[in-house]
């Protein structure tokens, strides 16, 4: 009898939220958005035909108006993204996505400025809805930063440094600048961003290398500092891999986002406005 009760409490212990919506963010927001254009597709004929239609014409607005539309339905999907407890980026995608697709119908470009634009997105931000990694380019105070950090950790021995998620290079190629005796690489899991970084490090005159795929495959037990910039959603993984694989007395060290439920040895802040960084002790 409890076998056959499982699965009833399980769903019941499960919020609206995980028993209504999809697991994977693209497919709620494909749902909000059309949710609430059905709402208002449903609503519009109604209201544009009333006597409270027709008093505002009197008064010169006109509910005929697509903007009028466009503004409900930014409204109601900010409510239910919020509603939905989406990350705040969601929403913000949410507000701009309509107005966007409005606009570009105001506009006469042709095709393939469309197809490039999809292309260097595609090639951008590749596989954000697996990895949850956004693009975040960092900051020459955190550059600086973490250079003082291996100086302090490193002395005079080489390091082997990587850093996970590294964009276009700009912190390896600045690291393996300053310390010319350090092994320092790159991940990159976008192609756009990798080829970028592959083509700096050619011509930078340095030793920094990248490599074009995921840092989950990678053995961390190969590197004795290991540098984030990633996103909340994915810290809790990564931690859980740095602690399976970095022998003791290595550094990981992440900028702005901190390990849930960890204190980090160290917190630096580079500068106002600069994110923080987050240092941890193996």
């Amino acid at each position: 009898m409890q076998s056959a009760k499982l699965p009833v409490q399980t769903l019941l212990s499960k919020s609206w939220r995980q028993r209504l919506l999809p697991k994977r963010l693209w497919c709620q927001a494909l749902l909000i958005q059309t949710l609430s254009m059905l709402l208002i597709a449903g609503l519009a004929p109604s209201v544009i035909n009333s006597v409270f239609a027709f008093e505002l014409n009197h008064l010169g607005l006109s509910l005929d108006s697509v903007w009028i539309w466009l503004l409900l339905h930014i409204c109601l999907v900010s409510l239910l993204a919020k509603a939905a407890q989406m990350p705040i980026w969601w929403r913000w995608i949410h507000v701009v996505f309509p107005v966007a697709v409005l606009a570009m119908q105001h506009i006469d470009l042709p095709a393939t400025v469309y197809l490039a634009g999809f292309v260097i997105t595609l090639t951008l931000y590749w596989s954000v809805h697996n990895t949850r990694v956004p693009f975040y380019p960092s900051f020459p105070a955190t550059w600086r930063a973490l250079h003082h950090v291996l100086e302090q950790h490193g002395d005079d021995k080489s390091l082997k440094v990587l850093d996970i998620g590294s964009g276009i290079g700009d912190l390896a190629l600045f690291l393996a600048a300053q310390r010319i005796h350090d092994e320092v690489s790159g991940i990159e899991i976008a192609p756009l961003p990798w080829a970028v970084s592959a083509v700096r490090a050619v011509f930078s005159g340095t030793s920094a290398r990248f490599t074009l795929g995921d840092y989950r495959q990678l053995d961390f037990a190969n590197f004795d500092v290991i540098f984030a910039y990633l996103s909340p959603a994915v810290m809790p993984d990564v931690w859980q891999k740095v602690r399976a694989e970095m022998p003791s007395g290595t550094l990981f060290i992440s900028s702005e986002f901190p390990v849930p439920d960890m204190t980090a040895q160290r917190i630096i802040y580079p500068q106002k406005n600069a994110p923080a960084l987050y240092v941890y002790t193996l």
